[in-house]
């Protein structure tokens, strides 16, 4: 027991040290960009060394590109994953380990839009090419179909079910936000925190980058302040000690209120996006096995998983916590 805390407690601080040094808050997006393609990228031969059950597919929707991987046989459901980094940074290409470990864990084909990024190309680019990708994937596969993301493409994942709702279109079976960038006027900027990786700051400047000249406060640019009724279910996943745990719980609040289905699974002691950035740690594997059950709950749900359709059972999450 002692090991694992030293290893967690180790882990957390190596990682902080890292982003720390590479993504200041006022380091100019383009070098943040450059920095995360060079230590994130992975090669598809390379992890076809690995892995050489991988089958990737290209896919093209106008000028966007976009990247499924399949690391299971014949999976039964899919998920478009939006990716993570702040709306600055991140690639099909940084992300691909990470699609490869979600389409793993469960079953599923994953697609990752190359989403236009900001500051060259501010709201709504990215949502209008989530929308894009989304109508793709729908046209592609008749399975059940999820939408997850992590950090800024969690809270674009949001935007997105939003903007499905508002136009009367069919919405995801569900959705997994891991750690979602929800409430871009920075409220919790002011309030202690105990994240080592990120500070008040970087929230204030890459928001700054992302809307534009559009007012943050906008539902499909801060969505913690839209209307949460009538979206799927969703699982949300924060880490307790991260800058963006306050405006999580609110968005499972406010959600819950607005009679959504929503389910929070805080992870103790963690940090931003731990799922992804420490697998290795024993609360990423509880959160890796509670993501599974929910997508697998959620597509049998869906009646076109292979299965009968029956009354949806609700995921053994833990809602440690609560929400005050």
């Amino acid at each position: 027991m002692r090991i694992e805390a030293l290893r967690t407690w180790l882990s957390l601080r190596a990682y902080g040290a890292v982003t720390g040094t590479l993504f200041g808050a006022t380091t100019p997006p383009l070098a943040m960009r450059r920095r995360f393609e060079r230590y994130g990228a992975t090669s598809r031969r390379r992890l076809l060394r690995r892995h050489p059950g991988l089958v990737f597919i290209d896919h093209r929707v106008g000028s966007l590109a976009m990247e499924s991987v399949r690391a299971v046989e014949a999976p039964a459901r899919a998920i478009l994953y939006l990716h993570g980094g702040a709306f600055l940074m991140g690639s099909p290409a940084s992300y691909r380990s990470r699609a490869a470990r979600v389409s793993y864990r469960c079953r599923a084909e994953v697609f990752v839009p190359d989403y236009r990024l900001a500051p060259e190309h501010p709201y709504p680019a990215a949502l209008d090419d989530a929308l894009a990708a989304w109508h793709h994937v729908r046209s592609q596969r008749r399975g059940p179909l999820l939408v997850a993301g992590d950090s800024a493409g969690g809270g674009l994942a949001l935007s997105l079910m939003l903007r499905l709702r508002d136009a009367g279109e069919p919405a995801p079976d569900g959705a997994v936000l891991l750690s979602p960038w929800v409430d871009l006027t920075v409220p919790s900027g002011s309030e202690p925190s105990r994240d080592l990786w990120f500070t008040a700051d970087h929230l204030r400047h890459w928001a700054s980058h992302y809307a534009g000249g559009a007012d943050p406060q906008d539902p499909l640019i801060s969505p913690v302040h839209a209307d949460l009724s009538r979206l799927p279910p969703f699982l949300l996943l924060l880490g307790e000690d991260e800058l963006l745990a306050e405006e999580g719980r609110r968005l499972i609040r406010r959600s819950r209120e607005a009679g959504t289905d929503a389910r929070l699974l805080l992870g103790r002691g963690m940090q931003h996006d731990w799922p992804l950035t420490l697998p290795w740690l024993g609360e990423s594997r509880r959160a890796w096995a509670e993501i599974a059950a929910f997508v697998a709950e959620r597509a049998s749900a869906s009646g076109r998983d292979g299965t009968v359709s029956r009354r949806s059972r609700r995921a053994t999450v833990t809602l440690e916590g609560g929400v005050p």
